[in-house]
């Protein structure tokens, strides 16, 4: 019932005005599909009394009593009504074996839909969105003024509720909200100096056009899909091996960076290799799809982890472009939603041509272990190869010209006489004896081996060719590799796999769309390419819809659809349909422009508002979802820890390139991985330790604990939503993970370092870094007080200031006292774990 809080809260103002239609999207499908759906929906072995209510004509038939469930304009007549107001637990619905009473207020709303009428509408999100009117901005005077469209929408919405929006948030606010957004980095004090001097009136968009021009933005964009893309840096399940994937990683980065049009993002992920003379980027972005986990266990049969793997392309391609969830018609008609099983494994042939194995290769080669793969060669590799190879060539001709050369001159090395060096076999004598026209094919070529064995230059040189063939391998063999999709030639059977089970065929079926869903056009190929322009046809009522959702909840924390993966009936309604809609159609029709999307959504006012919410905001609206106050989010993790390596002066530049290993709790990647064949966990030296975290090497079995602890998902499956918690182990982990004790330690540096002579010079510096703003009298008062208590300690306790600075590859400036420094890193280690410093406000 995730989806039911927001429908009953915008509900509530229309009850009591008593004026309000009822709509059957807004209002009656959610209670249906929670409560009703389930039994008498589309699903039809799961149908019970042979009633349907999730189509009009259907629910308005009489049942074998003579009863009719639905008597539009005459609730009193209506057998639904009867049944949901009864006390008779055998009659009585919905059953109360399910638990989900319907409230009085909700069977109200029942009685007064059906005296007005029983309308029945399509799904929303399976109409085509059409356009609407930007409203006339009923408070364009109010605080922020109004922006954009957004904004115009937003307050139409507020104003219905009798609400205003708020002021603009203060633009240190305002500075470090949009550069954590963009970039998942905090803004330096100069980059904060420099917008509050700013007087111009377009300040803040240069600030926008700044960070969208930033390669940082990339990286920040990516972290989303790369959770929604399942990747990871290994096969998962039991032998869970490592894998090569990160050039589609920097293909991701990349494509942001350089704002590649969604519908071509889409397009070369889901089959760039069939586009025509496809270059080798076009091809590493198909990698998407090989993101599942492999599995590479002994004795496991091949066709049912292929069609494992088929089918989670079939989730994850639904999931994150339709925002439909097809995994419930894997074993059955979806229960909610049209989706047929039939559906499910008509789109799984169009993933079922791919040239793989079910299993993975357990061989020597882990890098070549999981075809199809590409090589990604650096420029230096590249070169390396190219000269052995020219190199074992020229060797090779050499040897083969002294070859020929040695063998014309085998009647003349025979006239000279047999060297007794080396001894000369047997059969090689014998040989000799014959007359060369008796000699037989065998006899002149042991002869002829013989006559090159013989020779020292042959020899030398042959010994050479061996030796740069080897060096050649082992050079080809040290390109990484990344996987990517390649379509067979002949195409594989694609059946309905009974209840899911690959081992149980039932009707055979080809590449094609759900029924439900806007017709294949016949000009496109039945291949994954036809697929990929279907899904980003701009008449297609999903896919702009679910992806504007998704950039919207980057930016504002959550989706004008709370349930990104699903857009079904058990999703949740839209809170401002007309805003998503219209974003939908701006988006396409901006050419799939996602800088410019996300542009208009961080310059709108309803971005920059003052996210604080007075007591009885917060009553009305608890969950912001009417946006009368800016967003107010904990920082994901990778932002908290890219943040305090940057505030503490460790965060390497590099973008791109293979993941890196930082600190990892001890014994604990052995203990889950022994016996494997990677069984022991190396950190990294140097600039590897400080890579943002979206480069962190990931192992499915053994994620970075210390990641998973602020809701990193495990990158097993699609996830198009992170869960977002807060536990006391939170806390524990910014206090003493290696990771924030060494940044409190750099920071502390930097404060003594830069911030000035007097310890509220250097508390006031720290405390700017980390949350952009200069601290309040009474704040600093208590950080001033803590330093000394802590410097004080650190004196009488030497062993103990030695402990805590020697945390951390970097090492501690001997130029700074050592008691001082601890006392410092005491304080910085609190900034780092504030509230403040943790949240995006």
């Amino acid at each position: 019932m995730a989806r039911l809080p927001i429908v009953w809260m915008f509900l509530a103002a229309g009850l009591t005005a008593g004026a309000a239609r009822v709509d059957f999207n807004r209002d009656i499908r959610p209670l249906m599909s929670d409560t009703c759906f389930r039994c008498h929906g589309f699903d039809a072995t799961s149908r019970k009394g042979k009633l349907r209510l999730d189509i009009r004509e259907e629910a308005l038939k009489p049942a074998k009593s003579g009863a009719v469930p639905i008597v539009p304009g005459r609730p009193e007549e209506s057998e639904i009504l009867r049944r949901l107001a009864s006390a008779d637990p055998e009659a009585v619905m919905p059953p109360p074996e399910l638990h989900k009473p319907l409230a009085p207020e909700q069977r109200e709303l029942f009685r007064r839909w059906i005296a007005e009428g029983a309308e029945y509408r399509g799904h929303w999100s399976f109409l085509p969105p059409a356009r609407p009117a930007v409203p006339g901005d009923p408070d364009a005077a109010s605080a922020g003024g109004r922006r954009n469209p957004i904004d115009a929408f937003v307050r139409a919405r507020l104003a219905e509720q009798g609400l205003r929006p708020s002021r603009e948030a203060d633009r240190t606010t305002l500075v470090r909200r949009v550069t954590l957004d963009l970039t998942g980095l905090p803004p330096t004090p100069a980059e904060v100096d420099a917008f509050l001097a700013d007087a111009s009136p377009l300040a803040y968009e240069k600030v926008v056009d700044r960070l969208l021009a930033s390669p940082r933005y990339g990286e920040r964009m990516a972290q989303d899909w790369l959770d929604a893309a399942r990747f990871a840096d290994s096969n998962g399940y039991q032998v869970d091996r490592d894998r090569e994937m990160w050039a589609w990683r920097d293909w991701v980065i990349g494509a942001f960076n350089r704002n590649l049009p969604f519908d071509r993002f889409t397009v070369e992920q889901l089959a760039g290799d069939l586009l025509p003379n496809p270059t080798p980027d076009q091809r590493i972005a198909t990698g998407f799809n090989r993101n599942h986990m492999i599995n590479e266990e002994g004795g496991i049969i091949a066709e049912e982890f292929l069609a494992e793997y088929c089918a989670d392309r079939v989730e994850t391609t639904a999931t994150v472009w339709l925002g439909l969830t097809f995994n419930c018609a894997r074993c059955h008609d979806h229960k909610y939603d049209p989706v047929r099983q039939r559906d499910f494994y008509a789109m799984l042939a169009f993933f079922h041509n791919v040239s793989e194995k079910g299993v993975g290769d357990y061989g020597a080669n882990i890098r070549r272990s999981t075809p199809p793969f590409l090589k990604v060669p650096s420029p230096e590799l590249e070169a390396t190869l190219a000269a052995l190879q020219r190199e074992s060539a020229s060797a090779d001709k050499q040897l083969a010209d002294l070859d020929a050369s040695l063998g014309a001159g085998m009647a003349d090395w025979e006239k000279r006489g047999i060297p007794s060096d080396p001894p000369v076999p047997a059969e090689v004598t014998a040989a000799l004896r014959k007359p060369i026209g008796q000699r037989s094919d065998a006899e002149r070529k042991q002869l002829l081996d013989f006559r090159l064995a013989a020779s020292p230059e042959r020899v030398a040189l042959a010994k050479r060719a061996g030796e740069l063939r080897k060096q050649a391998d082992a050079a080809d063999l040290a390109i990484p590799v990344t996987l990517v999709m390649a379509e067979m030639e002949k195409p594989r059977a694609t059946f309905v796999l009974k209840r899911g089970a690959y081992d149980k065929p039932g009707e055979e079926v080809h590449a094609g769309t759900p029924t439900a869903l806007p017709a294949f056009p016949p000009d496109l190929p039945r291949n994954r390419l036809g697929l990929a322009r279907w899904i980003v046809d701009p008449a297609h009522p999903l896919t702009a819809r679910v992806t504007v959702n998704r950039f919207w909840q980057s930016v504002f924390g959550t989706g004008l659809v709370r349930t990104p993966g699903d857009f079904g009936s058990q999703g949740e309604s839209p809170s401002h349909p007309e805003l998503l809609d219209w974003l939908a159609t701006e988006f396409v029709g901006s050419g799939w422009n996602v800088k410019s999307l996300v542009r208009l959504m961080v310059t709108s006012a309803t971005y920059r508002q003052d996210s604080r919410a007075t007591p009885a905001l917060r009553g009305v609206d608890p969950e912001n979802r009417l946006l009368a106050r800016g967003p107010r989010n904990r920082l994901p993790a990778e932002a908290i820890r890219d943040q305090a390596l940057a505030v503490a002066g460790l965060l390497a530049d590099p973008i791109g390139g293979p993941s890196a290993r930082p600190y990892h709790p001890p014994g604990l990647y052995e203990q889950v991985v022994a016996g494997s064949s990677a069984n022991t966990y190396v950190a990294d030296h140097g600039a590897g330790l400080y890579r943002r975290t979206l480069y962190t090497y990931w192992k499915r079995s053994v994620p970075n604990p210390a990641l998973l602890l602020f809701d990193m998902p495990f990158r097993e499956t699609c996830t198009v939503r992170r869960a977002r918690t807060t536990t006391p182990l939170q806390a524990l982990d910014l206090l003493n993970d290696p990771t924030y004790v060494e940044a409190a330690r750099a920071l502390a540096q930097r404060m003594v370092r830069e911030g000035g002579p007097s310890p509220e010079a250097r508390i006031r510096l720290g405390f700017r870094l980390v949350a952009a703003r200069l601290p309040k009298a009474p704040e600093l008062g208590v950080l001033v007080a803590g330093y000394h208590r802590a410097v004080a300690g650190y004196r009488s306790d030497p062993e103990g200031a030695a402990g805590l600075l020697k945390v951390g590859e970097s090492k501690a400036d001997p130029s700074i006292d050592p008691a001082e420094l601890a006392a410092y890193t005491t304080v910085a280690s609190t900034l780092l774990n504030l509230d403040e410093t943790v949240t995006r406000e």
